[in-house]
């Protein structure tokens, strides 16, 4: 349909999440599954956007990030959270080309032009595929601002919801890779980030060590 996420690409996607994410196929013994509470559970049969903002610096060194990260974080959210309704993200991408100040927009207003119920804006602090100062060791790391945007808060202007979100990838190691490439180390974070940030939005379990 029209305006929405097909269930071929959320399959997709969630697909790559589970290769990409050390979620996959633990040995016996080695990993628990330790129940995580979302923080927010306003997303459930609401119409949902997922918005990215990116400053020109960084869109000038990966004019692809909010596109990935848009996918990423939107399938996430139409596979895990009950009666949600998502707007795919390439509509998404196109109000804002048709809408370039869309950031300087009230967040009322956004919410409304958009014709949805909610958006989850994701406002990028840090994305990069090297370690910093060092081309040729690949490191993934994303920060990024995220917000709910509610049409029917008493204060649409304001976050009815707000957290910071960082992914790294390699997962949980502070050491980079010599013998990787872009797309690898581009969709490791990717992927990382969106079950990091979408998780805030759904109860769920995640494995750990014992």
């Amino acid at each position: 349909m029209s305006g929405y996420m097909s269930r071929g690409l959320v399959l997709s996607v969630m697909a790559c999440v589970c290769l990409y994410t050390a979620g996959c196929g633990p040995m016996p013994g080695e990993k628990v599954l330790v129940d995580v509470a979302g923080e927010y559970h306003g997303l459930v049969d609401q119409r949902v956007a997922v918005m990215i903002a990116a400053d020109s610096h960084m869109l000038h060194r990966y004019p692809q990030a909010p596109r990935y990260l848009s996918k990423a974080v939107t399938a996430r959210i139409a596979h895990h959270v009950p009666g949600v309704t998502m707007t795919i993200p390439e509509q998404v991408v196109q109000f804002q080309t048709d809408n370039p100040y869309w950031m300087n927009m009230r967040y009322g207003e956004l919410v409304e032009k958009m014709g949805v119920d909610k958006i989850v804006l994701v406002d990028l602090v840090e994305y990069q595929t090297h370690e910093p100062g060092n081309a040729h060791i690949w490191q993934g790391l994303i920060t990024a601002n995220l917000g709910v945007i509610d049409a029917q808060a008493e204060d649409p202007d304001n976050f009815v919801y707000y957290n910071t979100v960082t992914a790294r990838f390699p997962e949980q190691s502070s050491i980079g890779l010599i013998d990787s490439d872009e797309r690898t180390i581009r969709l490791g974070m990717v992927l990382l980030f969106s079950r990091e940030g979408g998780g805030l939005f759904y109860d769920h379990q995640i494995e750990v060590d014992k």
